[in-house]
């Protein structure tokens, strides 16, 4: 049997339709076509009524959508039809898994399966039938960010109240007919974590996008200046009965590599086989564990260059997909600022230096009233393979994470370790711990407090305490935050991101976000500032920066335009290296306050369109100098969106009494989708302050849940070999610095 399933609210006439349907067989009698005409699919009351967000709030929608939902015994089955009265000018420009669903005809849904107006999986898909899942947590807000809909892959692997990398083991079919678009989804039960038994209820909502007209339409209507993942805001899936979940996911890897490091002292070719296997299991419908032995991500796309020109490192996002899934049960702090945990140190060294991981363990969910999350992973020591040093000793990190939710408020704590267990020499710390109490409090309908206050002891630096407090205020209007927060000068978080201590740090912003009714051809109108100053426990200027963007428009076909003025000061307190080039030769700023000012104009165009180009501009003071830049990107889009590919090129002159120099940095992409699950991307850099050029391309050959075939070619290629010197050898960098051939496959068996 299936049965339909039944909202909160919904018209008496859908309320008290038939309460059961009748299959002939068992779940499989649904044919996954791209088509609702099955006689079990007309049998059932749509969902229909939905309301405009954009760009006419609460009137109702333009074209009417059909939503269907079916709960069989192991299955649920979403069937929609999304009429369209011009289906010729139906917009697809995303083919590929995963892919932005912000500029393409696409629905989306959320499932809240606990109802506790927090937490919900999504899934979504457009007219070509692609699919894309994520995990949606505190109804998409952590240290006070808030997160929009359909994000793109340039975005993925960024912790955030939003998880795109969550890929779920389900099946989707679509296409365009003469009524519109239409599709069928199929997701497992054992893909979603719920609480099992009878007359259950869950938080539902679905939001529609019809690109050509830039409207978003949602089931249970969404205030402006929120999203989808408003999950308080969805309407309720009633008198469900859901079986017990308990399931096993095995999955082995087989891979085969080889390697050329041409500046490697010994050893320059290498060849590899190896295996792994990571293993998924339902614990209790609520809690899940993974286990990881061997692990390896080889392939994980690159990550893209970025050129600094300041003090501090930057943040490189996480793409491996076991941290990913369900990170943001473990984010702790202010994101890229105060991250207690920061999965990139694990397996990772400076630079994106793979170290082995042996093995490791996490458990993540629900425990009670509580969520819940435990890891655990053992790393290997290693040797570099150009000097034959110690890169990293062997290590051990432990993470415990434990968090309560109280309406649409959150409390929690956390507790991190790393500790060396093995042969380390002095210049290794053998331990270094942080720990922490955070508490998230929603005061009204509109205002929540972030809150949290952290503690470290290391081997060398003792005993400190970092901590925050921001108030977030949203509406339909505008929305801004003040914030203030504090990392004492020996605060350490060795498995976290903690980029800069010993400050003391105000904070505010404001964004109007302005949709004039009388412009017809400007969708929003968004002026915003923000303010940030980093002060010392002396109370003298470290760092602050101003960003006063008073022109901003997005028009209704999508892009946007506009000009704005960022201030900033700093005082470095010794001699900073702001460029060093290929040939040895630097650039030093002395120590000292400086500040500047800048003006950037730019011109974002319309991302959905088939040819689109994007441009910026930035001239004023740097320093004690002067700079000029500017970031130009061509974006193109072919065949139904199957083919993508952009070209950038970001170029900086900068003028300084320390000397002149230039940066370019050049990124290629290119990206072909045979179909939903397959497809061959490229990526190729250049950075002219390292003088490299470096190439990425990879085959994914998708089956279940991400796994599959993958084909990957790396190579970096020197291209100012007479000058350049290797800065560890002391030896001239050869034309070729290394290349990697990988092939990997992985299967995932459910038991």
């Amino acid at each position: 049997m299936i049965a339909p399933l039944l909202a909160a609210g919904t018209v008496t006439a859908a309320a008290t339709r038939e309460a059961a349907v009748a299959l002939l067989q068992d779940d499989h009698e649904i044919v996954i076509d791209g088509l609702v005409n099955d006689d079990v699919w007309l049998s059932v009351e749509p969902y229909a009524e939905f309301t405009q967000q954009n760009p006419l709030e609460g009137e109702p929608a333009s074209e009417r959508t059909e939503v269907r939902l079916l709960l069989g015994k192991t299955t649920l089955y979403i069937g929609v039809i999304a009429f369209d009265t011009e289906p010729d000018q139906i917009l697809v420009t995303e083919s590929r898994r995963d892919g932005d669903l912000n500029e393409t005809d696409s629905i989306q849904f959320v499932f809240d399966t606990f109802n506790d107006s927090q937490n919900a999986f999504l899934f979504g898909t457009n007219p070509l039938g692609i699919e894309y899942d994520g995990q949606v947590a505190g109804e998409g807000q952590t240290g006070g960010t808030v997160q929009r809909g359909g994000t793109s892959g340039s975005q993925r692997g960024q912790v955030s109240g939003f998880n795109a990398n969550w890929d779920a083991d389900w099946t989707v079919r679509s296409q365009i007919t003469e009524r519109g678009w239409e599709s069928e989804l199929a997701i497992p039960l054992r893909t979603l974590r719920y609480a099992p038994g009878e007359n259950k209820t869950w938080g539902f909502n679905v939001m529609r996008n019809i690109r050509r007209k830039n409207e978003q339409v949602y089931l249970a209507p969404i205030p402006r200046g929120y999203t989808l993942y408003r999950v308080s805001l969805a309407s309720k899936l009633t008198g469900l009965d859901l079986p017990g979940r308990r399931d096993v996911k095995v999955t082995p890897y087989g891979l085969a590599r080889a390697d050329q490091d041409n500046l490697a002292a010994t050893d320059q070719r290498t060849n590899e086989l190896d295996v792994g296997l990571d293993v998924k299991w339902g614990v209790t419908p609520n809690l899940t564990a993974d286990f990881t032995v061997n692990t390896d991500f080889a392939q994980v796309e690159a990550d893209d260059q970025q050129i600094n020109l300041t003090r501090f490192p930057l943040f490189f996002p996480e793409k491996r997909p076991f941290f990913l899934e369900n990170a943001s049960t473990f984010q702790f702090g202010a994101p890229q600022e105060v991250d207690l945990f920061f999965s990139r140190r694990i397996g990772l060294a400076s630079g994106g230096v793979p170290i082995p991981i042996l093995a490791g363990a996490r458990a993540s969910g629900k425990m009670g009233a509580f969520n819940v999350g435990i890891l655990n992973m053992q790393t290997d020591q290693t040797m570099t393979r150009r000097t034959d040093e110690l890169l990293s000793p062997s290590e051990n990190f432990a993470v415990v994470r434990v968090q309560r939710e109280l309406g649409r408020s959150n409390f929690g704590a956390i507790v991190v370790n790393r500790q060396a267990t093995g042969d380390y020499p002095d210049t290794f710390r053998r331990y270094s711990r942080s720990f922490g109490a955070d508490a998230n409090v929603q005061l009204t309908e509109n205002t929540k407090v972030f809150t949290f206050l952290a503690g470290s002891s290391s081997e060398d630096d003792g005993s400190d305490y970092a901590g925050r407090a921001l108030v977030n205020y949203a509406t339909n209007w505008w929305n801004g935050h003040i914030g203030y927060t504090q990392v004492g000068e020996k605060f350490r978080a060795d498995t976290g991101f903690v980029p800069r201590r010993g400050f003391k740090k105000p904070q505010l912003r404001y964004f109007l976000d302005w949709q004039p009714k009388s412009v017809e051809w400007i969708r929003r109108f968004s002026p915003h500032v923000t303010w940030n100053a980093y002060y010392g426990f002396d109370n003298e200027i470290q760092t602050s920066r101003g960003h006063y963007h008073f022109l901003e428009i997005q028009p209704q076909v999508g892009g946007r335009f506009g000009a704005r003025y960022d201030y900033e000061q700093d005082r470095p307190t010794s001699n900073f290296n702001v460029f060093r080039g290929p040939d040895g030769r630097t650039v030093v700023i002395p120590p000292g306050l400086y500040g500047w000012g800048q003006w950037t104009a730019e011109w974002i165009g319309n991302p959905s369109a088939t040819y689109s180009f994007d441009a910026r501009y930035t001239w004023g003071d740097f320093y004690d100098g002067t700079t000029t830049a500017y970031d130009l990107t061509g974006n193109v889009r072919l065949l139904g969106g199957k083919l993508q590919a952009s070209v950038a090129w970001q170029h900086d002159n900068i003028k300084l009494p320390g000397g002149d120099f230039e940066l370019d940095l050049v990124p290629v992409r290119a990206v072909y989708s045979f179909t939903p699950l397959t497809s061959i991307s490229a990526l190729i850099q250049y950075n002219s302050q390292s003088a490299d050029v470096s190439s990425n391309i990879r085959f994914a050959w998708l089956q279940r849940s991400g796994t599959g075939l993958f084909v990957v070619y790396n190579d970096r290629r020197n291209t100012a070999s007479l000058t350049r010197i290797d800065p560890d050898t002391g030896v001239l960098f050869p034309d070729l610095i290394g290349r990697s051939f990988v092939v990997k496959y992985t299967y995932m068996f459910d038991f």
